[in-house]
């Protein structure tokens, strides 16, 4: 039995670090794409193919879900849950250190990138400063991801589970989405952003792990 048990965790150790690495790796491909000018091969048509669905009923739904995004909207849930006792370590504390560990990273990575934002002429929504990597994309794969294991890991009803992950993994995937889609963003800017996004989950995962076996 402790063979086993400890198999396991070997065996999880090396998937976090397989995980950590591979995000790593595709994030360090992307920006050496954009240094090198290669990036347009993946934007030209991706972001051709996602501007192409713009319509009028549309556009306001892509401005919904982008400011699902935005900071004041991640702040305010994270607000509510640290309000509340049984939310409040749950949930509430790893994913709003999480959120500002990823915002500060985002921060200083745009700093060092420098990347220039799309031509403003096909904005459907006011943006500034720089483009690589997407804020709104790590922002949303981390706050929105990590709920989603936060919720698998704690919720004792699994249909309850099921719907809440299916809830989440919507503003997750379609915020980086309708970054491209508002002209803000080049696709590889949202792809860097879903990798650190990722990233950061599998590692504060492995620590909130690693807390609740010491404890036990």
């Amino acid at each position: 039995m402790k063979e086993r048990t400890v198999n396991f965790k070997k065996q999880n150790r090396i998937k976090i670090i397989s995980i950590i690495s591979t995000c790593l790796a595709a994030f360090f491909a992307l920006w050496l794409m954009v240094e090198v000018g290669d990036a347009s091969l993946i934007d030209d048509p991706v972001r051709n193919a996602v501007i192409s669905t713009r319509s009028d009923w549309l556009t306001p739904v892509m401005k919904a879900i982008t400011y699902m995004g935005n900071w004041q909207t991640i702040t305010v849930i994270c607000l509510i849950l640290l309000a509340f006792r049984k939310t409040r370590l749950t949930y509430g504390v790893p994913l709003s250190i999480g959120a500002l560990f990823v915002s500060l990273a985002n921060k200083g990575i745009k700093a060092i990138v420098m990347r220039p934002r799309p031509d403003q002429a096909m904005f459907l929504i006011e943006q500034g400063g720089w483009s690589f990597p997407s804020g709104h994309s790590i922002t949303s794969m981390f706050f929105y991801g990590m709920a989603i294991w936060l919720i698998r890991r704690n919720v004792t009803d699994p249909g309850l589970a099921d719907i809440l992950t299916v809830l989440l993994a919507i503003p997750m995937v379609l915020i980086g989405v309708s970054r491209v889609y508002l002209g803000v963003h080049y696709p590889t800017d949202v792809l860097a952003g879903w990798c650190l996004g990722v990233l950061v989950i599998a590692a504060i995962a492995e620590i909130i792990k690693r807390a609740s076996n010491d404890i036990k």
